[in-house]
């Protein structure tokens, strides 16, 4: 998939140019969305001084937004579900906003040709979940109906969804491994989980403003992010909104497939870059996946084209396009009549970094 097909060109995002640097360093921060403005740059062959002016700017406009990413079921315990809700049409925009402003809200859409919004939530325990099925959401006006699934698994969660547009010299330039002693089954400690508490808040806050905050030494901080991260529990989270990268199209694909193949297709349509985010879920459909594009031919040619014909069985059973996220991940997004503040970033401590 190409993205910079303008080349030369500027691209305007709710009224804001984005150029190729923009996005290159939009990817860039993808990669790694802790490295300093110097790596950033020497990965990139910038200027750095353009490279922080440039990058701050997107901070600052709300385009771009650093966060971590977290085991759901280790770290916060939590079990994503996944509900589609029906409003009357009066009240859709009043609903999604209500489903936003939830703290274990991770992603939610209002879609188009229909009154429904879908959303992933992440309650920490089955009575949470059980309240929020039966309770907090019938309780909210304007909803006729919810139909509500189970994630089983994660294939492709959106941390890792990049645009491919950095060569593999610079990606590999902006990735960071350590060697680290860890034990992998090993459990969160407190200080550890008071550690991915500040990086919910701000992904690239300072190692001496964390040490700071939680009262030990830096080489204290740095041992245990590489630990953590070492463990597959913790890692930075990048959330661009699609359009810097030129993607504008965006949608809910729902894939019937038959049970013993099901894993097979996860694993194959996760490496597809068109999909941002894929999950096999309980219900009538077996995957659901979250697919941003270019524009309505790059949707039609990706569920018609070789990517997804290849898997003998799988069918489409239902597809919608997102008329508007309103949030995804720490990044809040709301284009919806009345919408007063466009794309702002928005704080979410228990579960903003996670999910599509």
């Amino acid at each position: 998939m190409t993205v910079l097909s303008w080349k030369g060109e500027a691209l305007r995002v709710h009224e804001q140019t984005i150029d190729e640097t923009d996005q290159l360093i939009a990817a860039a921060l993808q990669i790694n969305g802790r490295a300093s403005w110097g790596e950033v740059a020497r990965a990139l062959e910038l200027p750095e001084r353009t490279v922080a002016r440039r990058g701050q700017q997107l901070f600052d406009r709300g385009l771009v937004r650093v966060s971590t990413y977290v085991d759901v079921s280790r770290v916060l315990h939590a079990r994503a579900v996944v509900l589609r809700v029906t409003t009357t049409p009066g009240d859709l925009w009043g609903v999604a906003r209500e489903l936003a402003s939830k703290s274990i809200a991770s992603s939610v859409s209002v879609l188009e040709g229909s009154n429904d919004v879908a959303c992933m939530m992440l309650p920490r325990s089955e009575e949470a979940v059980r309240e929020l099925l039966y309770s907090e959401i019938p309780e909210m006006s304007g909803i006729t109906s919810i139909n509500a699934v189970t994630v089983l698994k994660f294939f492709r969660s959106g941390h890792d969804w990049e645009p491919g547009i950095l060569t593999s010299e610079q990606q590999q330039a902006l990735k960071k491994t350590a060697e680290v002693d860890a034990d992998l089954a090993g459990e969160i400690s407190e200080e550890e989980d008071a550690l991915i508490d500040l990086l919910l808040h701000d992904g690239r806050m300072p190692v001496a403003q964390l040490a700071s905050q939680l009262g030990v030494s830096s080489a204290t901080v740095r041992r245990r992010m590489e630990s953590l991260t070492a463990r597959g529990l913790m890692h930075p989270r990048t959330e661009v909104v699609p359009a810097v990268f030129g993607l504008r199209m965006e949608a809910l694909v729902w894939f019937k497939a038959p049970m013993d193949k099901v894993e097979a297709f996860g694993q194959s349509l996760a490496h597809a870059s068109e999909i941002k985010f894929i999950v096999a879920t309980t219900g009538a459909s077996q995957l659901l996946a979250n697919v941003i594009v270019a524009d309505e031919t790059a949707l039609y040619e990706f569920v018609t084209g070789e990517q997804v014909t290849c898997h003998e069985g799988l069918e489409v059973l239902d597809m919608l396009v997102v008329l508007t996220p309103l949030l995804r991940g720490s990044l809040r997004v709301d284009e919806g009549p009345e919408a007063s503040t466009g794309i702002v970033p928005v704080v979410r401590p228990s579960a903003g970094a996670i999910g599509s």
